[in-house]
């Protein structure tokens, strides 16, 4: 739950079928990071349609590396609502526990190869000090390969995750 009011799902038609929708997909309730959206269905609506888009749909990144990003930003942040939920999710796809633990830690400690160390260090620098980002932090990524896409999908997974931290945050959300 969070500090403040919620509605429960049959409050709201629209929030009914938002639930119902999620939790047919997952086999799970409804999260708490879920619910705090409930007095504006259409926010979380709009908030379900980007975090489907960035961790689900076609990109240069792979799962393991998008869930990756989730936890280097929550950590980061000191969110562990998200770093529990995402950290699940990063064993899930990667199947290493370890890579996980680690992740969650330091990602410095996890022996990265050279694309996720850089995806880390991007990632948790736009995270703390994104006044600091310059031309060359892009320049880094794309000589590893990564294409203009792939530099704006870990751009904008990095921008989502910290604005979660910060509902999160703002809202006492508390793990389930």
């Amino acid at each position: 739950m969070s500090w403040i009011k919620e509605l429960d799902k049959d409050q709201d038609t629209l929030l009914k079928k938002i639930y119902e929708d999620v939790e047919n997909r997952t086999g799970k309730q409804t999260s708490n990071v879920l619910k705090v959206h409930s007095l504006k269905p259409q926010i979380l609506k709009a908030h379900m349609s980007l975090y489907e888009t960035l961790m689900f749909e076609k990109s240069q990144l792979s799962r393991t590396q998008r869930e990756m990003i989730g936890v280097v930003v929550s950590s980061t942040n000191q969110c562990p609502y998200c770093v529990s939920h995402h950290e699940e999710a990063l064993y899930h796809v990667s199947d290493n526990q370890d890579l996980m633990k680690l992740i969650a830690k330091d990602y410095r400690l996890a022996s990265l190869d050279d694309k996720d160390l850089m995806i880390c260090k991007y990632s948790e620098k736009l995270t703390k000090t994104p006044y600091k980002m310059y031309e060359d932090d892009v320049q880094k990524l794309r000589r590893l390969g990564f294409n203009d896409e792939a530099i704006l999908d870990i751009n904008q997974i990095v921008s989502y995750f910290n604005y979660v931290n910060r509902v999160v945050h703002g809202l006492g959300v508390v793990l389930e």
